[in-house]
């Protein structure tokens, strides 16, 4: 895959040379901006229009996502035999369908969101079924606890406690759901897994013996029978069950601390013949990767050698069955990039062919029957690319296009391509480092974008809007992995813990000062920028390093830790929550302990070193860094002195903001904001 070049230029020429034709209408190719006008903020941050396409059991229909007129995201359906005249099955004046699933050949199922609201207005997703015609619509899972009118009669959905899980892929009406099942203060709740008849309603469990108490999560094998359980006992203990067929009971394979990260054993999945997958520890590897391999259930023991390990990276994937010889396809794995290791040689001659037509690309391939599918699913991206939808035709080594997700924008106007590196901090570790190059020769106005999290992987190679907007703008953009982020190993992970605008930040430092000798940032002219802990960090980064930063943008970021433990309508401060009672005090500091250490690092009490420009924004319905957070700071900015800080509130948003309307006022301030402080 070649990370760095454009597509849509070759993707045209290597169409056409098969035969397929590419316009502006149909493959959402947009004419490049004139040489100098960089494309308008609406451009970067418009919804996607059209996605999630994904082939019948049969691989005669097509189902995907498509916006009307109103810019609502609707269900449609085509024959693979015209796979560019889909017909709407499914439509909302008020909502947007947001995932599908086919149940069978006739039937697909389908949940919501809402594109045109706030964050903090948003509803539960819910379940609903439809015919691939448009008939027998059912609304399946309430997303309230309201009634309402299903097709021609008064039906009660499901409550909210039922989860869709998945498909079975066995020729019923069934889909597999999750049945959340409280069990009073204390005790941990537990769930049960059962099958819903997406026609009738009717639900039934699908295993009737009993289980351990506290379920979390369950593991099935390919015919769809309970195998493994994944149990909590509501501190900080979890273990896995497992079963055999035709055998009473469950035996407790092995126990793990789920604040452990790659340290615990986590369940994968298992194979048509009973084998277990697990992720593990990688003894073979020096900095706490994980690696996937085979679990021994009987020994109770992993084998040996790992099935799959990746320098540098833990396993962080799933395994990939046919639905129909439920043969192990292949391991789909993230690397700096999504990837994929098939296993099936058949499946092995595809990509290779697909990547041949599409070299610039990376290609996704997505298909039910694979081994004896005709036509399988390529999404086509790349960092200057939002993801393209083909049809790939197995016989004639042809591609079709269905669609592109932004088809506006063209690959050869955007200005940034993103690469990856690693680079050493001052105590020796190697995090790592994504960076996207506007054009032109540095050193650049440099944007440092941190993360949020922090204890999440932060960043993947691939379309960023963001990333993307800043480049067109002239900025290099700068992405550290910092202690603490997942996905690079245990030790870097847990060298995070209590690091807090300590160590943390110091990586964050340490990759800035890189980009400056690397001759890629201009010292002189250098932002911090984050949301949540992204915010947390760009604060404390105008704290401890003045010279540095010459000015930030916080949005929605925690500015007093001691905050975050007494807040009491944080949507985390539950008393029975295990990461409020174990992980906090843990991983961020205990609020008596180290009480100390967590003022000494929080953003409010250090307002008055705080010299630089400000621009902050919060959402009003924000329910994991409530607005206090960003009140509290902005009042004691002012009062210490600071004539820059910039501030900016958006009713109904939460934790982010979703509406169009608001990230284009948002990210107009930030250029506006980065261009009188910064370039």
């Amino acid at each position: 895959m070649n990370k760095n070049s454009p597509l849509l230029g070759k993707l045209a020429a290597l169409l056409l040379a098969a035969g397929i034709g590419l316009n502006a209408s149909a493959a959402g190719t947009a004419a490049p901006a004139t040489t100098g006008t960089p494309l308008p903020v609406q451009a970067f941050f418009k919804k996607p229009v059209l996605g999630s396409p994904t082939l019948s059991p049969s691989g005669k229909k097509i189902a995907m996502l498509v916006s009307n007129a109103e810019g609502r995201i609707g269900l449609a359906v085509a024959d693979i035999a015209t796979p560019n005249k889909f017909k709407g099955v499914a439509q909302f004046p008020d909502a947007d369908i947001r995932s599908v699933s086919w149940v069978n050949d006739e039937r697909l199922v389908f949940d919501l969101t809402d594109r045109q609201a706030a964050l903090g207005m948003q509803l539960g997703s819910g379940l609903y079924a439809v015919n691939a015609d448009g008939s027998d619509f059912l609304w399946l899972i309430e997303r309230t606890g309201n009634y309402r009118v299903s097709g021609n009669s008064l039906r009660r959905p499901l409550p909210e406690r039922y989860v869709f899980m998945g498909t079975l892929n066995d020729g019923t009406d069934d889909v597999m759901v999750q049945r959340y099942i409280p069990t009073g203060q204390g005790h941990p709740a537990t769930t049960m897994m059962m099958r819903l008849n997406t026609r009738t309603m009717g639900t039934r469990s699908i295993f009737n013996e009993a289980v351990p108490d506290g379920v979390q999560a369950w593991l099935l094998d390919r015919d769809k029978q309970p195998r493994a359980v994944v149990t909590t006992d509501g501190k900080r203990k979890g273990a896995v069950h497992w079963r055999d067929p035709g055998t009473p009971g469950w035996t407790e394979l092995y126990r793990f601390d789920p604040t452990e990260g790659e340290d615990a054993i986590t369940p994968v999945a298992i194979d048509r013949d009973g084998q277990l997958y697990v992720r593990a520890l990688n003894t073979e590897a020096k900095d706490g990767t994980s690696a996937l391999y085979r679990y021994d259930v009987k020994a109770r023991k992993l084998e040996d050698k790992p099935m799959l390990s990746l320098p540098g990276f833990d396993f962080a994937g799933g395994m990939l069955f046919d639905a129909g010889s439920k043969a192990l396809l292949g391991v789909s794995y993230m690397q700096e990039a999504e990837g994929v290791t098939w296993f099936d040689p058949k499946m092995r001659s595809l990509q290779e062919a697909v990547d041949k037509l599409l070299p610039s690309t990376n290609n996704e391939i997505s298909c039910s029957r694979c081994v004896e599918a005709r036509h399988v699913i390529v999404t086509a991206s790349s960092d200057i690319q939002a993801p393209v939808h083909f049809l790939f035709d197995n016989q004639t080594g042809k591609l079709q296009l269905l669609g592109a997700s932004r088809p506006w924008l063209d690959s050869a106007a955007m200005a940034g391509t993103q690469d990856f590196q690693r680079v050493k901090t001052r105590d020796g570790f190697d995090i790592p480092v994504y960076v996207t190059k506007p054009k032109g020769k540095g050193p650049f106005p440099t944007v440092v974008m941190v993360h949020g999290g922090p204890y999440v992987r932060g960043v993947e190679w691939g379309f960023n809007p963001a990333n993307q907007f800043l480049a067109s703008r002239g900025y290099l953009v700068v992405e550290p992995e910092f202690r603490g982020s997942t996905g690079y190993g245990s030790k870097l992970f847990k060298a995070g813990w209590k690091q807090w605008g300590l160590a943390m930040q110091d990586d964050i430092t340490d990759a800035t000062r890189w980009a400056i000798a690397q001759g890629l940032a201009d010292p002189k002219r250098v932002a911090i920028v984050g949301g949540s802990y992204g915010g947390y960090a760009t604060m404390m980064g105008l704290v401890k390093e003045p010279e540095l930063y010459k000015a930030g943008v916080n949005i929605v970021g925690v500015t007093d830790i001691e905050l975050m433990y007494s807040i009491g309508w944080s949507d985390f401060m539950d008393a029975d929550n295990p990461w409020v009672r174990y992980g906090m005090p843990r991983m961020i500091g205990d609020p008596s302990k180290d009480a100390a250490q967590l003022a000494a690092t929080s953003p409010l009490k250090q307002a008055a070193r705080i010299k630089q420009p400000v621009l902050m924004a919060y959402g009003e319905e924000d329910y994991r860094v409530p607005l206090p957070h960003g009140t509290k700071m902005r009042d004691a900015l002012i009062a210490a002195g600071n004539r820059n800080v910039e501030w900016v509130q958006y009713a109904e948003e939460g934790h982010g903001f979703n509406l169009e309307k608001n990230n284009v006022d948002f990210w107009t301030r930030v250029e506006r904001f980065l261009d009188k402080h910064v370039k």
